[in-house]
């Protein structure tokens, strides 16, 4: 199973036995249509490999984290299926001969060196996954949570590099706000404050143009292309800046212009006026996607001290609600727009004691 929603679907399930079958399973949640066509898209990753598990028996299932490893050790995620090939071959599970295998990955002639690679690599861990996971340098442990301080802290550094300490000192002021109102309440996680203040950041570093070229301007950006790539390459930038307005593809969404690696020099340039974000200086800021992202934080933050004005126990659940409504607000250009139309929906929907409710994705019944 290299995407495991394939792996799930009917047509899949339908060849599984009990006590027979073996499945070899790709931990990766790989993106699909659901993605574009909903953001909440879930594909219960846990639940679909559970479901797989019933069918055929806990002991003939093996998991595998095939698109980390490879991105890690070859640096390419489309390396995974042929990792998982090498894999199964080596359990036993293939009834063809390694020379077979590695012949056809030559006459394919695609990427031979790094799929033969991967073929190996899958030998590897089949027998030793550990090791396999430590040179790829897997973190064993899921990191943990960040206390209310660090993640106040790390919030505020990130604002001062988005724009400045002024800045920031506005986001930590109002998160103390909050925390301060909050603190009456006999609750030391404190989760509408954590909730403020990973929300209230996240519409505050909103991915505008300056934004966007001190990312690519970054010493981390280079750093990352140079650990990824090796040899003769050159880069290509696909946008859809307002400013050079392309027209509207078949989906009603700004149509995207290529731009070459003199795109990097004109990015280290861009983000050198950051400073000019907000100000009447701001060529973008006169933008109608400019003016809804300023906006919205006002409106948010207005919400926020609305609900901390009385805060009790009796609405502390309603303002922890209001608290959460950024989570909905992603994408870029008119999916952000009307990701926003559906944020006031919410507010205003909680503000006369109804709740809409969001669709989720569910997991496909195996039979």
């Amino acid at each position: 199973a290299c995407d495991v929603l394939v792996g799930t679907d009917a047509r899949a399930t339908r060849v599984l036995a009990k006590n027979r079958t073996r499945v070899v399973v790709n931990h990766s949640e790989i993106p699909s249509s659901q993605f574009v066509q909903n953001r909440n898209a879930d594909l219960h990753m846990d639940q679909r490999i559970g479901a797989i598990a019933d069918v055929v028996g806990n002991e003939r299932v093996n998991v595998v984290e095939a698109n980390s490893l490879m991105e890690r050790l070859l640096g390419d995620t489309v390396f995974s299926n042929v990792f998982l090939l090498g894999y199964a071959w080596q359990r036993g599970l293939v009834p063809v001969s390694e020379q077979a295998l590695l012949q056809a990955i030559e006459l394919n002639g695609v990427s031979i060196d790094k799929n033969r690679a991967a073929f190996q690599w899958g030998r590897i861990a089949a027998e030793d996954y550990d090791y396999v996971a430590q040179q790829a340098q897997l973190p064993t442990e899921q990191p943990k949570e960040k206390t209310l301080p660090e993640l106040i802290a790390h919030r505020y550094d990130l604002l001062v590099k988005y724009q400045d300490s002024a800045y920031a000192d506005k986001y930590e002021a109002f998160v103390t706000k909050v925390q301060q109102a909050e603190s009456k309440r006999d609750d030391e996680s404190m989760p509408l404050t954590r909730a403020v203040a990973t929300y209230l950041y996240k519409l505050m570093a909103y991915k505008d143009e300056y934004e966007v070229a001190r990312l690519f301007s970054s010493p981390e950006f280079k750093k990352s292309l140079g650990d990824t790539f090796t040899g003769d390459y050159s880069l290509s930038f696909h946008l859809a800046p307002p400013v050079m307005n392309a027209g509207i593809d078949e989906q009603g969404r700004p149509k995207k212009t290529t731009f070459g690696p003199w795109m990097l020099s004109a990015f280290g340039l861009l983000a050198k006026f950051k400073g000019l974000r907000g100000t009447a200086l701001d060529p973008f800021g006169y933008l109608a996607e400019r003016k809804e992202e300023r906006q919205i934080i006002e409106d948010y933050k207005a919400l926020i001290e609305g609900a901390i004005a009385n805060l009790s126990d009796d609405n502390f659940e309603k303002a922890l609600a209001f608290a959460n409504l950024p989570d909905q607000v992603r994408g870029y250009g008119p999916v952000k727009s009307m990701a926003m139309k559906e944020f006031y929906a919410e507010a205003d929907a909680l503000k006369s004691g109804q709740t809409r409710g969001v669709q989720m994705v569910q997991i496909h019944e195996l039979s």
